[in-house]
């Protein structure tokens, strides 16, 4: 059943009329674990923190992706032996935009405590910024599919809250890439930059109903979608999967992976152009 949105500035009603604006008044959350939903279910990325969340805390699992992919029965497994209590696969293609408040539902169909937004595309960048197609696809799936599912998923959150006082958390894969476009991706890093700032923002709206969002940006991880590809500083899903479950049980609202990546970017960010363009990434 369909979880009726709250008005701007809403608060749910309990009882007898009366609103509900202090939280110690509002319904005990349900103490069994929700589940682990998981957008972009074949992800490396998404499946690494999966395994790690799952290693803390058992607890079932959704996943997200398009039904048929060969790569479905393998990312069941390692959810599986992660300790997922059980598995459900609910089918969607991103770049379906009207399908997202479907398979948003299906994945809802009972209690849920963390979502994870792993899907992504790095796309052929030469050709990305030469062929307009190209560079939609990359900004639909990057960016316009993930504000439309954040959007949806933040209100399902917040139906929860009002319905029985659950609270959970989007993990949402951004990017270091997000942080200041470069020459040599810049339609995947602009893509990454709109996404990084609807789901920054994102944070702060959820922030009164006590519903958490971590971003995280990791630098170049070796996984399916990057393969053939070296790169300084690259590392495995495995170590980003363990970084974002030890900053999402801190209770932290950003990650970067690695961690030399903060002073790198603190540095970068603020680097004139000029020099900027000299870097030979």
């Amino acid at each position: 059943m369909r979880h009726p949105r709250l008005p701007q500035g809403a608060h749910r009603r309990h009882g007898a009329g009366r609103a509900v604006t202090d939280p110690s008044e509002q319904p005990r959350p349900d103490t069994e674990p929700g589940a682990l939903v998981v957008f972009g279910g074949t992800s490396d990325i998404g499946l690494a923190i999966a395994a790690e969340l799952l290693a803390r805390t058992p607890r079932p699992v959704v996943l997200v992706c398009r039904a048929g992919a060969a790569r479905v029965p393998s990312a069941r497994r390692v959810v599986l032996d992660a300790g997922a209590s059980r598995v459900r696969v609910v089918d969607l293609d991103v770049t379906d935009l009207d399908a997202h408040e479907a398979a948003v539902d299906e994945a809802f169909a009972e209690p849920v405590d963390r979502v994870i937004l792993a899907f992504g595309v790095l796309g052929d960048q030469e050709r990305a910024w030469q062929d307009a197609d190209a560079a939609v696809n990359v900004f639909t799936v990057n960016a316009t599919a993930a504000v439309s599912i954040g959007v949806l998923v933040a209100q399902r959150l917040r139906g929860q809250v009002w319905a029985t006082g659950r609270r959970g958390r989007i993990i949402a894969i951004s990017s270091v890439a997000a942080e200041r476009v470069r020459r040599s991706n810049f339609v995947y890093g602009a893509s990454k930059a709109g996404m990084d700032g609807f789901f920054t923002g994102l944070r702060e709206a959820l922030r009164p109903d006590g519903i958490g969002v971590l971003l995280v940006r990791p630098g170049f991880v070796r996984s399916a979608m990057t393969a053939g590809r070296r790169v300084a500083l690259a590392v495995g899903p495995e170590q980003v999967g363990r970084a974002v479950a030890e900053a999402d049980e801190a209770g932290r609202e950003l990650v970067r992976v690695p961690a030399i990546f903060g002073p790198l970017m603190a540095v970068f960010t603020v680097m004139p152009s000029a020099l900027a363009r000299r870097l030979p990434w």
